[in-house]
């Protein structure tokens, strides 16, 4: 019961902040894309929900956990990084991403090597982070707002992403990963007033 309570407030609040990123102004294709990731994993949560998931069909299962875990999360940490880098990109190129992500899951799935890639994706995603971490944490310092807090807020982060990383072959790996969506959900909007990694008037277009 309190596995099944873990996982419904997980959805819950990957759902609300979601619809908060859907609703920001700036850089508004990437919120509304980060949206998109969050809703995913809210969805893996509830599938996979130990309550829910007898009364939904395996497939549908299935299908959420996958688009969570080699969809959302990877666009997720390209999210971050184009915020961090300031590249802005449009809807058409996250389409773009998203279609070949997903390509690229089924190509491994029926080469059967889906667990192989998704360590490897989740690795790439770690890495792919760091960039990301040490612009908001030298943003925040150049600016006089570094604290305690973003470095516990930091090591939050990575703390997850090593759990996911040893949990990946068991059935927490999805509420693990949200609970990450959730954090990068989290700092995306309280970024959007507090700090800004790229404002638009510096960022290159």
């Amino acid at each position: 019961l309190m596995l099944s309570f873990s996982y419904l407030s997980v959805a819950a609040s990957l759902i609300l902040f979601g619809c908060i990123l859907w609703r920001l102004k700036r850089i508004q294709d990437t919120h509304k894309i980060a949206a998109l990731c969050l809703w995913l994993g809210a969805y893996a949560c509830f599938t996979n929900s130990p309550i829910l998931s007898p009364l939904i069909e395996s497939e549908m299962v299935v299908l959420g956990q996958n688009l969570s875990l080699y969809v959302g999360f990877p666009i997720m940490a390209l999210i971050m990084l184009d915020v961090a880098m300031g590249w802005q990109w449009q809807r058409a190129i996250w389409g773009r991403i998203f279609l070949a992500l997903a390509a690229m899951f089924e190509l491994m799935r029926r080469a059967e090597n889906g667990a192989a890639y998704g360590e490897f994706i989740l690795w790439i995603c770690l890495l792919a982070l760091l960039w990301p971490i040490y612009r908001i944490i030298r943003t925040a310092r150049l600016q006089g707002q570094a604290s305690n807090r973003l470095y516990i807020g930091m090591g939050f982060y990575f703390a997850l992403m090593m759990v996911s990383l040893g949990s990946f072959n068991t059935g927490t790996m999805v509420l693990w990963s949200g609970l990450t969506l959730l954090a990068f959900g989290g700092y995306l909007y309280f970024a959007d007033s507090t700090m800004a990694l790229a404002s638009p008037s510096e960022s290159p277009k």
